[in-house]
């Protein structure tokens, strides 16, 4: 059975066979050139590729030819309008072009990159694609991959510029790689206890100041240890910290790590399957300290990323409905469902941090929540509930810019119905088929640092659900391989965190 040693070596990008990505100005010396042509930019694809002036391209949708000029294979692709294109559809439409050379042996790739700014999507769509689930398999022979070249005549000015964009968008491929190796490695295998040890295992790799609280510290915070009683390994919870000189204020942020959810004495009856990627909320936040440490990324103010492992799962010992748990800052939770259990760990992090943390003026948390979330969103965007205005307009504009989508639900205290005739706070909506993924964000907001005698929030908080976001499944896409999630959160939480 693989160790937290070999869990390790998966993570580093020399083990993953991923392509090499350079720029180049020529297409000469690649057996397949993908070119993507768009409407507004046809007579600049016929300017680098004279060959395909007698094709009459219009740059359409519907256009696709297939060609071979001096023994190299070129692929033509329509792609519409290029003012339609997005952050999103660079990235994919590169990750499709990749993969899309599967089924051809070929030593070199060379892609048609209209313009500098693309090569950092580029780069990312390329090496997310390009990770194969084959390297956990026990007897694989990894095939030699191609190396790719992103192409513009206009790169050879501008070779240092490029080379950065790519080198950006590796660093940040490294980190959705990271978030969804960790995703789709064996629940057997990742418990709380080998999942700790990777993690400060990489903090080390990083230099990441890391902290595993001891089982002794972690007594009064009943949520978290309720969620591990009928499981054989014992909850954990690990505190990361980067500093930032001269930082009077502090940013949490929480990212959910159930290494199993088997949705406890409750159960999920058909929906078990895939639940070994409910820590995924843990390995997005990974993700973004690595991409954040790698691409040399200036945080905001110090920053504490907390990261609650626990498994949820059936047993004589197991956490039951009615049961009443006291949070780590002494509010009574009454347990009305438990496959409700994300949320338990995640509130209890939250409050360790208030106990430990001074100056706490923003709170995020990310977690594969609910499935409330998935009926009303889909795959396409994550939800978010954020108590403030301005900082949900920059949670939308980061999902954009980043390419994974956010979508903020209201802020309006009259979804609240978190509420108890014997606790303080449910763990459950009295109504929670009613817009249940809204509910479970103000459920986690009742734990976030308040004024004493207003009981308004401090702290500006926003919660993210990537239930639906992530890909659970691990489906795949045409730019993507199947058996991994989608990587998403790594990007938004970069951008949300730095300056």
């Amino acid at each position: 059975m693989m160790t937290a040693q070999d869990i390790l070596k998966l993570t580093e990008p020399k083990n993953q066979n991923l392509p090499k990505i350079s720029a180049d100005s020529s297409s000469k010396k690649y057996d397949m050139v993908y070119i993507p042509v768009f409407e507004e930019a046809v007579k600049n694809v016929e300017k680098v590729f004279p060959v395909l002036k007698k094709l009459k391209l219009k740059g359409e949708k519907k256009e696709s030819h297939d060609m071979v000029d001096g023994g190299q294979i070129l692929r033509v692709r329509g792609m519409g309008k290029k003012s339609e294109m997005t952050n999103r559809k660079i990235r994919r439409m590169f990750g499709q072009f990749y993969l899309g050379a599967d089924s051809i042996k070929v030593k070199k790739i060379g892609a048609f990159c209209d313009e500098l700014g693309w090569a950092y999507f580029a780069a990312i769509g390329i090496h997310v694609a390009a990770l194969n689930p084959t390297i956990f398999k026990s007897k694989t022979k990894l095939e030699k991959v191609p190396e790719v070249g992103l192409i513009n005549p206009q790169f050879k000015a501008r070779a240092t510029a490029v080379r950065k964009e790519i080198e950006r968008g590796i660093n940040m491929a490294e980190g959705k790689n990271l978030m969804r190796i960790l995703g789709a490695t064996p629940p057997n295998i990742l418990s709380t206890e080998t999942y700790a040890k990777v993690i400060e295992a990489l903090c080390k790799r990083w230099k990441v100041k890391c902290k595993n609280v001891s089982k002794k510290d972690l007594k009064k915070y009943e949520l978290l240890n309720a969620v591990s009683e009928g499981s054989g390994h014992d909850s954990k919870l690990l505190m990361l910290t980067i500093p930032v000189a001269g930082s009077k204020k502090s940013t949490v942020l929480v990212g959910k790590g159930l290494c199993y959810d088997s949705g406890g004495v409750q159960g999920k009856g058909s929906y078990m399957k895939s639940m070994k990627e409910d820590m995924s909320g843990s390995a997005s936040v990974l993700g973004a300290i690595l991409n954040i440490k790698k691409n040399g990324l200036k945080l905001k103010q110090a920053t504490h990323f907390l990261l609650p492992l626990a498994e949820n799962m059936m047993g004589s010992r197991a956490m039951r409905a009615d049961d009443v748990w006291t949070a780590g800052d002494g509010q009574l939770v009454e347990v009305m469902h438990t496959d409700a259990e994300g949320r338990l760990v995640m509130s209890d992090a939250i409050c360790y941090a208030k106990n430990h943390v001074k100056d706490i003026n923003h709170v995020f948390t990310i977690a594969t929540l609910t499935g409330s979330c998935i009926v009303a969103l889909g795959e396409v965007y994550t939800g978010a509930v954020c108590s403030d205005e301005i900082l949900a307009q920059e949670v939308v504009k980061a999902g954009k810019e980043s390419g994974d989508l956010v979508f903020p639900g209201p802020w309006d205290l009259e979804f609240d119905d978190n509420n108890s005739p014997v606790a303080d706070v449910a763990n459950l909506g009295e109504k929670d088929r009613d817009a249940g993924w809204i509910k479970a964000g103000f459920y986690l907001a009742r734990f976030v640092p308040k004024n004493k005698k207003t009981g308004e929030l401090t702290a500006k908080f926003c919660h993210f659900d990537i239930a639906g976001s992530i890909d659970m499944k691990g489906n795949g896409a045409s730019h993507r391989r199947k058996g991994f999630n989608s990587g998403v959160g790594v990007g938004y939480l970069s951008a949300i965190l730095t300056k």
